[in-house]
């Protein structure tokens, strides 16, 4: 028989000759209020599934609040009526995909109207992007005006007399993704979320030129923090009258604006410290004079209509941590710091570039270089070579001598004038800092593997040298074989510890390069790990 024991433990009954014992389910003693909201952050599925622990669990299901997420899940509206239709505990989030609702407005305003959906919170429907016409955002929407937090509107239309009447006092999070709007209808509700954390503003894909973006997209509120803008051309005279108070992140893809519109628009966000430029178009001059700015990224492509940056300028950026510039492979672009002593991540510099000026160390291209003064905060450094180039690197070893890692992207196979010269002066980055290196485009010629040999001879405290290549190599194991013979991986300059080294490269594998056919050269003599990837396996580098 089965008793309570003062302890607060239940023993069980005899099994085996022996007597088991298990705490009992203090879970389960939790208020039904507890439960629910433990249910309701599972997703929908798994919430279900609840009610067959034990009948206490059996009726929370549905008094829980409802996260009623299609996104990735095979579901008919009939199954999502029933749902919403039996369902007593109200909902938390409901977001339905274009899979299931297709351009039928009329039933999702029959589901907005459930009272499974009262008291919701976060609100994302997608209609189909080959509707057409638009079909029109639910005049239901607006019951929720007091709860929302969260609203995501995809590929609809929003009419006038229901954008004018729209007003969330608590929306935190508002995302427009193509759609369509009129200029007086979008101001007035933006003037309706007085407390907005987050907007996003995204057109479709129609083809150049770019839709013009209203400038009342600009007039959201003073709380704003994060702000994002996809395909569109930015309005000229409103981009230079507006202030932006708390902005700390701004984001722009596939966007046209021009060079004075963009430094206002800069010079409005006192607290902005990240600024991504993704495919951003129609200034030459990019001028970065920011108290708070702490990580920059810009991506450009080709494009033979569009004016693309040709000078960075990074005038005043005290907080500036991270410079990640990537661009076509012709990319000839002048990058000036005058001042960022806290930066600790720049790339990717190339062999194209014009002019690369460092406080005041001056690369005239890569091979020209006086080097003045050093950037001891630099830490990580991407390059972009034609071909591998010690001369090059060790340049930029002298003036980053606190450089820990190290990545090289090349892409010609050999150099018939590549020589490995005898360096006799010691190197603070390779005798105390460089602790990774990954070199991608490797062939294995021999000016590959004599630059990568440099490294493995001279680099003391080298823990692990990534090299990427060509998918024919897959299976090769006598390549692999000659290539560690070749590479003199028995005669190590590093000390580090081995085992600490192999628990750290092996676990990055097994979380990072699942899908992929991966080699580990481990020598137990020599302390190095070498590890030989194939195409498109990505480590967390620039």
């Amino acid at each position: 028989m089965m008793r309570l024991q003062q302890s607060g433990r239940e023993e069980l009954p005899l099994r085996g000759g022996r007597r088991e014992a298990r705490g009992p389910d203090l879970i389960s003693f939790l208020p039904d209020a507890v439960l629910c909201s433990v249910i309701s952050l599972l997703p929908i599925k798994e919430g279900a599934r609840t009610q067959i622990l034990s009948s206490r669990w059996r009726p929370l299901w549905r008094s829980a609040p409802l996260n009623l997420d299609t996104c990735g899940r095979s579901i008919s509206k009939a199954v999502l009526s029933r749902i919403l239709s039996g369902h007593r505990g109200g909902a938390r989030c409901f977001n339905v995909s274009y899979s299931v609702l297709g351009g039928d407005s009329a039933t999702l305003d029959g589901w907005l109207r459930s009272a499974a959906l009262d008291n919701l919170q976060e609100l994302d429907f997608w209609f189909s992007s080959s509707a057409s016409p638009r079909p029109l955002v639910p005049h239901s929407t607006l019951r929720f005006s007091s709860t929302l937090r969260a609203a995501k509107f995809n590929y609809c239309k929003f009419p006038d007399d229901t954008a004018h009447q729209i007003h969330f006092p608590n929306l935190q999070q508002l995302q427009l993704c193509s759609a369509t709007i009129s200029e007086d209808s979008l101001h007035a509700m933006l003037a309706g979320c007085p407390v907005l954390d987050r907007f996003e503003l995204t057109y479709g894909h129609e083809g150049p030129p770019r839709p013009l973006m209203p400038p009342a997209a600009l007039s959201f509120s003073s709380t704003l923090c994060v702000a994002k803008f996809v395909r569109c051309r930015f309005p000229n005279t409103a981009a230079c009258q507006v202030h932006f108070p708390s902005l700390q992140h701004l984001e722009l893809e596939m966007v046209t604006i021009r060079e004075c519109s963009l430094h206002a628009m800069l010079s409005s966000c006192p607290a902005l410290n990240s600024l991504i430029l993704n495919y951003t178009y129609g200034f030459n001059q990019l001028i970065i004079n920011s108290p708070k700015l702490k990580r920059v990224e810009m991506y450009f492509g080709r494009s033979d209509t569009e004016i693309r940056l040709d000078e960075l300028i990074v005038v005043n950026a005290p907080c500036l941590e991270i410079l990640h510039h990537r661009g076509p492979y012709e990319d000839s672009m002048e990058i000036t710091i005058i001042s960022a002593r806290k930066l600790k991540v720049l790339g990717r510099i190339t062999e194209s570039i014009f002019r690369l000026e460092l406080c005041t160390t001056v690369f005239n291209g890569l091979h020209d270089v006086r080097v003045a003064t050093v950037m001891r905060s630099v830490k990580v450094l991407s390059l972009r070579l034609d071909y591998l180039n010690l001369d090059v690197i060790t340049n930029f070893m002298k003036c980053f001598p606190c450089m820990e890692k190290l990545y090289i992207k090349t892409y010609l196979m050999d150099d018939e004038n590549f020589q490995l010269h005898d360096y006799k002066d010691h190197l603070e980055c390779l005798d105390l800092h460089l602790k990774k290196l990954r070199i991608s485009y490797y062939h294995g010629t021999r000016s590959h593997v004599e630059f990568a040999k440099f490294f493995v001879l001279n680099a003391r405290v080298l823990e692990s040298m990534v090299l990427d290549v060509e998918h024919t190599k897959k299976g090769d194991d006598w390549w692999f074989e000659n290539q560690r013979r070749q590479l003199k991986l028995g005669k190590r300059a590093s000390i580090v510890l081995k085992l600490f080294l192999l628990q750290i490269i092996v676990s990055i594998t097994l979380r990072t390069f699942t899908s992929f056919q991966i080699h580990v050269n481990w020598d137990v003599e020599a302390g190095l790990s070498c590890v030989v990837l194939y195409p498109n396996s990505e480590l967390c580098c620039l």
